[in-house]
């Protein structure tokens, strides 16, 4: 019903990153290699839920409904406020909503996780389900870290779900994990595993680690995400060739066009923001989704795939095809 994106503070170049960091990179190798020219880094105070708050108004405002009118919230981060309570908490409040609201934490898959939870209420009843994903991650990443330091940005977007027609709106939603490969990409300190301590501080547990080399990575989501495309595709019995728009995740952009080549989309069909946005988690695909649309790039009846990977390992797809009103 709408859409909403927010980036927090001023755009951070690549140059400004390298001094601010003092990382051995270039300008040219990170737009070359990440696809990335800028992010943005959340000022000092400005915390997830607020980023989160911003991009839901914002999808409030697109889908003409007050705050009052969302029967849940659903805040999809890694981020989040506190380790407890759900930082969803404070966007109902910051917003002025009356509703449940709670925190999902699948890493970069996290709001295809909650656009399939939100679809499920909606069946059951609910009328109207604010989805957001939203992350700070550039405080969880370690400066002198040159695979993943770059890579980062903090970001937000939404969407709000109500009750469509049969054939248009969410028609296929598919989920994946394997935590066999959790520990591979991860935040090692600040939960019940390891409780924040002098020593976790100071050895900068805090931060994500990466424990296996960043080519293993890279090609898991290249494979990962070209599997679940196809497989989302197949049970919407929807041919590769009828899509549209191609909306994946944000991380890498050598990651995403490898995608789009085994999925033989073209590149005009694939929808770009990592160039200003950086890795902004479970942020990217709202955020794409809604810079898309603001763009003009969505049409009535046009289908888009949706394909996201992140830790743990997680994984998830979906087609949305775009009502004719």
């Amino acid at each position: 019903m709408g859409t909403g994106r927010f980036l927090p503070g001023l755009p951070v170049s690549n140059l400004d990153l390298i001094t601010h960091s003092g990382l051995k990179t270039s300008d040219e190798w990170i737009v070359s290699n990440l696809g990335i020219r800028q992010r943005h880094w959340a000022p000092e105070g400005i915390a997830t839920s607020h980023i989160a708050a911003e991009a839901a108004f914002l999808a409030l405002e697109d889908a003409n409904i007050s705050p009052k009118e969302l029967d849940r919230i659903i805040l999809c981060t890694s981020t989040a406020d506190w380790t407890s309570p759900a930082a969803a908490s404070k966007v109902q409040n910051l917003i002025g909503a009356k509703c449940p609201a709670e925190d999902k934490q699948v890493a970069c898959s996290g709001f295809l996780f909650g656009l399939d939870h939100a679809a499920r209420l909606i069946y059951s009843g609910e009328q109207n389900v604010l989805v957001i994903g939203a992350d700070i991650k550039s405080r969880f990443v370690r400066k002198n870290d040159l695979k993943l330091f770059p890579i980062f940005g903090d970001g937000a977007g939404a969407a709000i779900l109500s009750k469509g027609k049969p054939g248009e709106g969410l028609i296929a939603s598919s989920l994946w994990t394997d935590g066999s490969k959790s520990e591979q990409l991860y935040t090692p300190a600040g939960g019940s595993a390891m409780p924040a301590s002098i020593e976790s501080v100071q050895n900068n547990l805090h931060s994500t680690i990466m424990q296996v080399e960043g080519k293993i990575i890279f090609d898991d989501a290249i494979s990962i995400m070209t599997f679940m495309s196809r497989k989302i595709c197949e049970e919407a019995e929807i041919a590769l060739e009828e899509i549209d728009l191609f909306i994946p995740h944000q991380a890498n952009i050598r990651i995403m066009e490898a995608v789009a080549m085994n999925l033989k989309i073209s590149h005009e069909k694939v929808i770009k923001t990592i160039d200003h946005t950086g890795n902004i988690v479970a942020g990217t695909i709202p955020y794409a989704l809604d810079y898309a649309k603001k763009e003009g790039r969505i049409k009535p009846g046009h289908k888009i795939l949706f394909v996201c990977a992140g830790a743990g390992y997680s994984a998830a797809a979906a087609i949305y095809v775009e009502p004719i009103r």
